[in-house]
């Protein structure tokens, strides 16, 4: 008796099995209000045919999808400026990924990437109290590697993640977070003094990176990065982190440019800044 062969097919969870119902018009509609979204979000307020111009869109088109998007509380509308905005109802939306996000799991692959560009050890650290803990981590394969245990601990003041992130603080939540004048010391090179830390605090500042010069661990640098929020305040910082022989001056700085740009493109994913 003959036989049917059954054909299973592989799909992703959340993805519809047979072919999409939506038409090509529904489909260009979503893409278009998106877009008005996005240019209302750079605006404090624009007029019908501003929106319509930055999105190069007909009027009639905009005004339609505006009024649609309205109904929704995804955009405003001041009727006696004539003026369109982004919606309570936007904030609502976005504020759900504020609930749900983490810096680990956006970071992962922007780790991986930068660890491969640069055959090093790559972290991802966050402070607490006087401590910077390492909560991500992709390891050089080189055979001498820096390595640091994920949930370790390093203090802040004598690590290039922690540096990074005290001078991205506003200046009362540094004093906070460094307490007395007096530091530990570590090597001969950390910074004992608040002095000698703030005047370093401030060339990171300036520079967009920190060095670890053996701060901590002998035969060990690092540089590293801030990453911040949408309040711009550091949430985390990226790090790079290789033994002295490996980490020449010149090094130092092809890696700290490369840290601080990773930092720039986790804080736009983490926070859209």
């Amino acid at each position: 008796m003959p036989t049917t062969d059954a054909v299973s097919t592989t799909r992703r969870r959340g993805r519809p099995s047979g072919g999409g119902a939506e038409t090509g018009g529904e489909v260009q509609s979503l893409d278009r209000a998106i877009a008005l979204l996005e240019v209302l979000a750079r605006s404090d307020g624009l007029t019908l045919s501003e929106v319509a111009r930055a999105a190069e869109l007909p009027t009639s088109t905009v005004h339609r999808l505006l009024t649609t998007l309205e109904r929704r509380g995804l955009v405003g509308h001041d009727a006696s400026t004539g003026q369109w905005m982004v919606g309570l109802g936007l904030f609502r939306v976005g504020s759900a990924y504020l609930r749900i996000r983490k810096l680990p799991e956006i970071g992962r692959v922007l780790l991986r990437e930068l660890s491969h560009g640069v055959d090093e050890t790559v972290n991802l650290s966050l402070i607490d109290g006087p401590h910077l803990i390492c909560v991500a981590q992709v390891e050089s394969h080189a055979a001498v590697r820096a390595f640091f245990r994920i949930g370790g601990d390093l203090p802040i003041h004598a690590s290039g993640g922690g540096k990074a992130i005290l001078a991205a603080m506003n200046p009362e939540a540094r004093r906070a977070w460094l307490g007395g004048d007096q530091l530990p010391r570590y090597t001969e090179h950390t910074h004992v003094s608040r002095r000698a830390l703030q005047a370093d605090l401030a060339d990171i500042a300036t520079r967009g990176f920190a060095i670890d010069d053996e701060e901590h661990t002998p035969g060990m640098r690092c540089v590293a990065a801030a990453v911040l929020d949408e309040w711009r305040e550091p949430v985390g910082a990226i790090s790079i982190s290789a033994p002295t022989v490996r980490m020449s001056p010149e090094r130092i700085v092809d890696l700290g440019a490369k840290v601080k740009d990773a930092a720039r493109r986790l804080t736009m994913r983490y926070s859209g800044l």
